[in-house]
This record gives C-alpha cells, sequence and structure tokens, in this order.
C-alpha cells in the first residue's frame, strides 16, 4: 500500500442512510477471469453498469480484494464490508466489518478503489469458495450533505472454475514480509570487498525479488555511515562489489543506486535496501591529549562493533591496543594508554560484550603511528584500535 494516497475510511454505517444504488453481477452474466503473468494473478468479476470487483496477488505482497467503478462521482466518506449469503439462501451470518481503504487514483483512468488486504482479503476468498457474498457497502458525500448509501455484492456464482487456476498461480510466489528478510545487513570481514556465501545468497534472493516484483529497485547504503570520511571508502568499494555482483545475476544497472552518508530505514516496500556492515571503520578511536573518556559518537560506533562481533564473528576475541603520544613521562603514557583501554572494555562489557573475550594491551608511546615532532602526528598517535582475533 505505500506509495497510494490511503485514506482509512470509517467502518460504522449508520442504520438512517438509505440504499440507493445495488449492485451485482445478475446470474447470467456471473463469471470471473483469470489473468496471470509470472510475478502477478487476478481473479476479476466484471459488474453490469458498475465496474469491477478482482483479487490482486504480486510475488512478495499481500493479497488484495478491490471494487473499483469505471467513472468519476462524488468523494466517499465512509465504507464497510461483510460478508452475505447468497441472495436465495436463508442461512444467518454474524455481521463483522472489516478495514477498509480508499486507494486514490488507480489506474491509467485515475479512478479510486476501495480495498482491503492480507488476512481480510484471504478471508473473502474462502466466503466466496463457501457461496458466500462478500458486500462492500459506502457512502459517498455532496456539497451539502450524505448521498444515499451504494451497495456492491460480489458473486460467487462460477467462482470454483477458476478458484483453483488463480491458487496455484500463487504458490510459488514470494511472500509478503520477504523484504524484512532480504534487508538484513551484508557482512564484511575487515579489510575484505569479497563477498561471503551468505551475502552471495542474500543477493541472489535480492534478484529474483526484483525480477518478480514490478517497480522494485535495490538502494545499497552504510551501517557504519555515523563514522565518515573513515567509513567511506571501504563502503565504496563493498557498494560495487555489490553491484556488479547484482548486474552479473542480471538486475539491470538502472535498478541498483548506491547512496553515501546516513540514510533512514526505506518505507517503500518496493526498494530494497541493502546495507553494508564492516567493522573499519568501527575500529579507531582518536583522543585529544590526556583525554580517556568515550564521546556518544565513540559510544555509538562501539555499539555497532558489538552488533558486529554478535553477528558476525561470535567467536572471535577483542583486542583493544591503546598508544599514546610521547608528551609526558613514559610512566604516566602507559598509564594513560591502560586507562583509554579500560574504558573501552568496560563500555563493550556493558553493551553485552563476554568480558572474557576482550583484552586490553597499553603501550603508552612505545608504538608511535606518526612522528611525535608536530601536532597532526601526534594526534594520530593517541589513539585505540580494535582487531579481531581467531
Amino acid at each position: 500500500m505505500t506509495g497510494l494516497k490511503v485514506l482509512l475510511l470509517i467502518l460504522f454505517l449508520t442504520n438512517s442512510v438509505s440504499c440507493a444504488d445495488f449492485f451485482s453481477a445478475p446470474l447470467p452474466q456471473a463469471d470471473w477471469e483469470i489473468k496471470k503473468d509470472s510475478s502477478s494473478c487476478q481473479l476479476i468479476q466484471k459488474i453490469p453498469l458498475y465496474g469491477e470487483a478482482y483479487f490482486m496477488h504480486q510475488s512478495g505482497e499481500l493479497l488484495r480484494f478491490s471494487i473499483r467503478e469505471n467513472r468519476f462521482k462524488p468523494e466517499i466518506v465512509k465504507a464497510s464490508l461483510t460478508i452475505d449469503p447468497s441472495p436465495w439462501s436463508h442461512q444467518s451470518i454474524a455481521v463483522k466489518d472489516h478495514l477498509v481503504y480508499l486507494d486514490q487514483g488507480i489506474g491509467i483512468q485515475n479512478y479510486p478503489r476501495l480495498s482491503v488486504y492480507g488476512e481480510t482479503a484471504e478471508t473473502m476468498l474462502d466466503a466466496l469458495v463457501n457461496g458466500l457474498y462478500p458486500t462492500f457497502a459506502y457512502v459517498r458525500a455532496s456539497v451539502s450533505d450524505l448521498l444515499p448509501e451504494t451497495r456492491v455484492a460480489i458473486s460467487a456464482v462460477n467462482f470454483l472454475k477458476k478458484y483453483e487456476q488463480f491458487a496455484k498461480c500463487r504458490q510459488n510466489f514470494l511472500p509478503s514480509g520477504i523484504k524484512d528478510l532480504l534487508e538484513k545487513s551484508l557482512f564484511f570481514k575487515s579489510g575484505s570487498n569479497l563477498l561471503n556465501a551468505g551475502v552471495v545468497k542474500q543477493l541472489k534472493d535480492t534478484v529474483r525479488f526484483v525480477k518478480e516484483v514490478k517497480g522494485s529497485r535495490v538502494v545499497i547504503v552504510s551501517d557504519t555511515a555515523m563514522a565518515g570520511k573513515q567509513d567511506k571508502r571501504w563502503f565504496t568499494k563493498r557498494a560495487a562489489a555489490i553491484a556488479n555482483k547484482l548486474k552479473s545475476l542480471g538486475v539491470p544497472k538502472n535498478k541498483v543506486s548506491i547512496k553515501n552518508g546516513i540514510q533512514t530505514a526505506e518505507k517503500n516496500h518496493k526498494i530494497i535496501q541493502l546495507s553494508v556492515f564492516g567493522p573499519d571503520a568501527l575500529r579507531a578511536i582518536y583522543y585529544r591529549k590526556g583525554n580517556v573518556s568515550l564521546t556518544q559518537t565513540e559510544k555509538q560506533r562501539l555499539e555497532l562493533l558489538v552488533r558486529y562481533a554478535e553477528e558476525f564473528q561470535p567467536n572471535s576475541q577483542l583486542v583493544i591496543k591503546s598508544h599514546t603520544d610521547s608528551k609526558g613521562s613514559r610512566a604516566n603514557n602507559l598509564k594513560v594508554s591502560q586507562k583509554r583501554g579500560d574504558e573501552i572494555k568496560r563500555y563493550l562489557v556493558s553493551k553485552g560484550m563476554d568480558e572474557k573475550k576482550v583484552r586490553v594491551k597499553a603501550y603508552g608511546e612505545s608504538r608511535p603511528a606518526k612522528s611525535n615532532r608536530f601536532p597532526t602526528g601526534r594526534s594520530q598517535n593517541r589513539r585505540a584500535i580494535i582487531d579481531f582475533v581467531g
């Protein structure tokens, strides 16, 4: 339903509204037509002088049951859907209103439709199998008042003739909710842009989604974009590897895009957002002179590192290698580097890391990464580097 202008309608219709129009396919014209392709099925009943009722199921989406009138009329303001007995039956059925949506501006003609989705649509399918009549009732508004109620009953006559074909057509479709499964993070080892077996399997499933769900596409983003420039280099390489693999599996280039920076979760159900997750941009923490505490941003990066360890390398140990510049005494620098490493360890453990899997190695000023002669070099030496071992 994403991307449509969807209006949740009031379900209860007041008894004071009279019924002006009633539509249903008469017995000689009550028939069903099936339309299908590799990724969608429709089961359609034409309703004379009104329009049509139909079930629509697309691979990867919920079943939808709709009616659509073939001309514009005043706006619908109230609607309900009930299951009624056939006109010639005297059986009693408990009345239950179902959640109805008004989907605005649908199709080439731009006519609106009334719809139900998912479990409710499946219930309507079962009702027709059992010879019952799903019936929409709705009220339109004029400039001055509400117009009389319109009722549209969908005939179960001849339904079973095409139902089996419709059910068979749906059998091998991707399940609804597949988008969430496909959007699991794509994990990479530190220092590598090679696609592991899990990533390749996920991309193959994504390719099937793109091929079967009309209008779908892929956006590649970074799970570690908050690390800024440190993240960009590895993300660019890994995103390119993913895009190339998708292309080799048959996804057109124009259906794949790469977005740098922090991105929000994609709400469009036809867009698969693939998140690149590697530890490289999370491993290094740099300090101001004499500082041992963690900033809020650094804490967030460590939380991502915990998630990476839990989901991708649960059997590895983390080794925190802590360093300082050469300002001050060697003994004090060694103490500062130990405090920095211990603070990182405490935070990792507080977020769920097993304390036995985290070690601190304090080196003080003994292993500079850059020359200590200049401020820029010293700022690079005041660092803690976190490595996965095993």
